[in-house]
């Protein structure tokens, strides 16, 4: 199995996972959650078995991960022209970085807080992923996540695992994360220490709650303003939650997400294109700024 057969794969896994996240995520009582990982488990060995295959193909190959569309010529020039035709306000920019990991892993641009898929898709995907079906439920879930969603469900069972504790997490949700130290130690050398270290999962509701607020600015369902007023709390909460640097807010992503729904190797190539085959994007826009 070649890269490109590898990576539709995993898309067809993602969005397995999605469709049944959908079913319990508006009420994530511990009880839902059970029954969530439950039925996710023969998705994740599926997934779990890809990564394997994945690293293998990336080792023999020599190469770094890929999954973006915008890597060809072509399509440098038509980002680069979609980055010119909706420039960031100066005062905004130093928002970027969050939700930057998930707009990757939807093949959409990072750079900018225009998007560029088809409002219907993307109506599609927050009613199935989200059961999210207008503004007022969006605004109730990025309420969720600032109060720290998953984080105030799981947190303390991760934190008890670090510690060798006892611990309610599932043998998956542990594999998941073993498998994502791994995958960091091939391909993102410098950050795996932060993962290591990592004692929150915050970020990862964080992340979302800024990624949500670009696309309900896509879909109409708020204005750029009250979307950058939510971005503002999210960058509040990120340092009220005791980050310091971008390195430990984007482990806290990885392991979050790990945790939650599995380990997923294009999240490794997106935050692979991010902090490494991007440098100068995270050099514009310093922690310090927020």
């Amino acid at each position: 199995m070649d890269m490109k057969q590898i990576q539709a794969e995993t898309e067809k896994f993602r969005a397995e996972m999605m469709a049944i996240q959908s079913k319990y995520i508006a009420n994530p009582t511990p009880e839902n959650l059970v029954k969530m990982q439950q039925e996710m488990m023969a998705v994740q060995q599926k997934m779990a078995n890809l990564t394997a295959q994945y690293i293998a193909v990336a080792e023999g190959a020599e190469v770094r991960p890929e999954s973006f569309d915008f890597d060809a010529d072509e399509g440098d020039e038509e980002l680069e022209q979609f980055i010119k035709d909706h420039p960031v306000p100066a005062d905004k920019a130093k928002y970027l970085p969050i939700g930057a990991m998930l707009l990757c892993t939807n093949y959409e641009p990072y750079q900018v807080f225009a998007m560029t898929g088809e409002k219907s898709d993307w109506k599609d995907a927050m009613k199935e992923a989200w059961g999210i079906k207008n503004a007022k439920d969006g605004r109730e879930m990025l309420a969720s996540l600032l109060d720290g969603r998953h984080e105030s469900v799981l947190g303390e069972d991760y934190r008890n695992f670090k510690a060798k504790k006892p611990n309610e997490l599932d043998e998956d949700s542990i594999e998941s994360y073993e498998t994502l130290v791994e995958a960091a130690g091939e391909y993102l050398p410098t950050l795996a220490p932060y993962i290591g270290k990592c004692k929150t999962l915050i970020a990862w509701d964080l992340d979302r709650a800024g990624y949500l607020a670009r696309i309900f600015v896509h879909l109409g369902w708020i204005d750029e303003k009250e979307s950058f007023d939510w971005i503002a709390k999210v960058a509040a909460k990120i340092k009220a939650s005791g980050f310091t640097k971008w390195e430990e807010y984007f482990a806290s992503i990885l392991v979050g997400r790990a945790i939650h729904m599995g380990f997923d190797p294009e999240v490794i190539a997106a935050v692979y294109e991010i902090l490494v085959e991007n440098k100068e994007f995270m050099k514009s826009h310093p922690f310090s700024a927020l």
